[in-house]
């Protein structure tokens, strides 16, 4: 795997790297520049934050105060070898942009196959289908000013991390049970794998407000919703790909709601016995 750094066309203390679109800028702190980063203003405001470890290892994360959050690698010897700032241009990123963008960056790394070190996936927060497709075209704006400069952290989102399904596993095979949840006009079914639970397509999800469900179940819906992998079906929504999920309680909150656990029981037999 190639370290990003070897990648990096600088070695500059700072560099700010406005994206095409100007509504993002990146900002590079490496070497000497950690000695002058209390005096980077501009950087006590929301945003996210992309540090680089000397092997080439990524964290990403979000904070209200970027300087402020960042103290804790800034102000030890053992220093990230790069740090990158990412923050509104003209005007500051609300605080839910700043976490979505965290999501959309932490996927595209992962889709990469960058060594990531954060324990967990970022949740993003609950926002508008729009506001979401708005991001994501920053971000595209964001990585084409970057590919000339650090290429190897220029990576495209490319679909939810929820729609890929894990490798085939020889025991799958003995795995064909399949459960169907039915609730308020929603039917589902899940097939069971050896490493989860597959919601198939053709299932009906609830399509209710953005701001009722959980942060992670709001967030993947509407990755589903940009992906195309949810379409409007009268007052629900549809699957048109399948979605992987380790827990069928995981399941419950995708297709119905935080709130509520769908009754997951086997399918009728299609065929049921005749009577002698």
């Amino acid at each position: 795997m190639t370290n990003i750094l070897s990648t990096a066309a600088t070695n500059a203390a700072f560099l700010a790297i406005p994206s095409d679109n100007g509504k993002l800028v990146a900002t590079i702190v490496q070497g000497s520049g950690f000695t002058q980063l209390d005096q980077q203003h501009q950087l006590k405001c929301p945003g996210i934050y992309i540090a680089v470890s000397p092997e080439g290892e990524i964290y990403v994360g979000v904070g209200a105060n970027l300087l402020a959050r960042t103290n804790r690698f800034t102000a030890t010897p053992t220093r990230p070898a790069m740090l990158l700032y990412i923050t509104g241009n003209t005007t500051p990123l609300p605080q839910e942009s700043a976490l979505v963008i965290e999501r959309i960056v932490f996927q595209a790394f992962r889709s990469a196959g960058l060594k990531m070190f954060n324990r967990y996936e970022p949740a993003g927060s609950p926002i508008a289908l729009g506001e979401y497709a708005e991001l994501q075209a920053d971000w595209a704006a964001m990585i084409s000013a970057l590919a000339p400069i650090v290429p190897g952290l220029a990576c495209p989102w490319l679909d939810p991390g929820h729609t890929r399904m894990p490798p085939p596993d020889p025991t799958d095979a003995y795995h064909e049970e399949r459960l169907v949840a039915e609730k308020r006009g929603i039917r589902a079914v899940v097939k069971r794998t050896s490493r989860g639970y597959v919601i198939q397509p053709g299932s009906r999800v609830k399509a209710e407000p953005i701001r009722s469900a959980g942060k992670l179940c709001s967030m993947m819906r509407i990755e589903a919703r940009y992906a195309g992998l949810l379409v409007p079906d009268a007052e629900h929504l549809r699957l048109t790909r399948p979605v992987f999920r380790q827990t069928l309680c995981s399941c419950s909150r995708f297709v119905f709601t935080t709130g509520e656990t769908g009754i997951w029981q086997r399918p009728d037999d299609e065929f049921p016995m005749f009577e002698a």
